[in-house]
């Protein structure tokens, strides 16, 4: 009985060894807005320009770490697609679900002055910044504490009354979990840009 009690905690200690030498893991993650139904389609035409990554980041893709008991550190990185690219898509697909056409519109330099030089069949042009993008996950023995933040400033031109709005979302939800699943973290990514995506240009879908 001793014996395979000795067995036991022998086999365990080994498992916890190798799990400690296992070193760092990349999870790799899609990020999107879906909504839940489309909207029917209008003549209304949004010129999007590319969302700028400001954050410090050297890889691009980066969007979360993920911090264990022994110090090591696992990395969360978007799948296939920086986080500019990643989030311009995600604004795209949300006013075209909202029945809105759009086109890219990369020559605007964002100052009421530049809206005068774009297309005349445009009704908005939208632009912006990511400020802060960031997946903070603590993994303890049967749970994991994770941060989610995020700061994005868009910038929206009114082709037809020549001005332009400046509007900022940030959030920072947290939640506790039973361990760490990485297809969890997708749909709560989803979810929070989705929500910040609404917050930002619900009232632009009333433009004309």
């Amino acid at each position: 009985m001793k014996a395979r009690a000795l067995l036991v905690v022998m086999i365990f200690g080994l498992l916890a060894v190798l799990s400690g030498c296992a070193g760092s893991k990349t999870y790799l993650v899609g990020m999107g807005y879906h909504a839940q139904k489309k909207a029917a389609p209008t003549t209304k035409v949004v010129g999007l320009c590319p969302f700028e990554d400001l954050r410090n980041e050297k890889e691009k893709d980066l969007i979360g770490i993920r911090r264990h008991g022994d110090k090591t550190v696992d990395f969360i990185k978007l799948q296939g697609v920086n986080l500019s690219d990643a989030v311009t898509q995600a604004v795209k697909d949300y006013f075209t679900d909202n029945g809105l056409q759009v086109t890219d519109c990369k020559g605007w330099d964002q100052s009421p002055e530049g809206l005068d030089r774009l297309p005349r069949d445009l009704t908005l042009v939208v632009g912006g910044k990511i400020d802060s993008f960031m997946v903070e996950a603590e993994s303890g023995i049967m749970t994991a504490s994770t941060q989610y933040t995020l700061k994005m400033r868009a910038l929206i031109g009114k082709i037809k009354e020549r001005t332009v709005i400046t509007r900022t979302i940030e959030s920072m939800p947290k939640e506790t979990t039973m361990g760490f699943d990485p297809d969890h973290v997708k749909e709560k990514l989803d979810d929070i840009l989705a929500e910040a995506l609404s917050k930002l240009f619900e009232e632009s879908l009333e433009y004309e």
